[in-house]
């Protein structure tokens, strides 16, 4: 996408500018390849093995996408034991737990983040045991709400729960249609009739009306008695 090379350009810039050596891979094959002098690696495709390589040496996620929908790696992050540092809006707010599995920030609060990440690094240092004590709560939170097995039954649920909603049949439905348009038709055809013979009247023409529906109906019988005989 358009889109993702552009904030990938922007990112080198940004690296650039702070003096940190960074590197462009599309494909690694083990985060060892990686020179001890590149400060920053921008990976254009992840292997399944190298993202577990990853995650298994990692001290803190950052997730910082805005306005997710739901969003998969802090549930990763946090299977694996890992701290999430994520934006407080989108599916952050779902997954990840403020003070307990991980911290939620404004995405333009800079300071804020960079306060998080300083902290962890510090208690790297001072308080592993905190770090290690989150990084348990995330791995419970996931499987007590997240895995195959209780979202499955979280489905079943909701649709126990629609079941239970209380349709009406489709034959009262049909009879209750019927009943509105007898109710309609009925009145109608009763004050068409009506006007019709207002109108024939008062023209003086009623008499006439009726007579010539009589002969056109006794014609009609005579030519249907000869064309039988016949």
């Amino acid at each position: 996408m358009s889109e993702n090379v552009q904030c990938h350009k922007e990112l080198e810039k940004l690296a650039s500018s702070f003096s940190l050596r960074h590197e462009t891979v599309k494909k690694l094959d083990s985060p060892s390849e990686v020179p001890d002098d590149v400060s920053v690696l921008f990976l254009l495709s992840v292997s399944d093995d190298v993202k577990q390589s990853l995650l298994d040496t990692a001290t803190l996620l950052i997730y910082t996408p805005r306005n997710e929908h739901f969003g998969i790696v802090p549930l990763e992050a946090m299977l694996n034991g890992v701290p999430v540092l994520a934006a407080n809006e989108g599916g952050p707010l779902e997954t990840v737990v403020e003070g307990e599995t991980g911290w939620l920030r404004d995405v333009k609060d800079t300071a804020a983040w960079t306060a998080v990440m300083q902290n962890v690094l510090q208690s790297t240092k001072n308080d592993p045991a905190a770090l290690l004590k989150m990084g348990e709560a995330g791995q419970e939170r996931v499987m007590e709400k997240f895995s195959k097995r209780k979202m499955a039954l979280n489905l079943n649920y909701c649709l126990d729960e629609l079941r239970k909603v209380r349709r009406a049949p489709m034959v009262n439905v049909l009879v209750a249609t019927g009943v509105v348009a007898t109710c309609i038709a009925v009145p109608l055809g009763i004050f068409l009739m009506y006007a019709l013979f207002y109108v024939l009247e008062n023209e003086g023409k009623v008499d006439d009306f009726l007579s010539k529906q009589a002969s056109s109906f006794s014609m009609k019988h005579a030519q249907a008695t000869a064309s039988a005989s016949l």
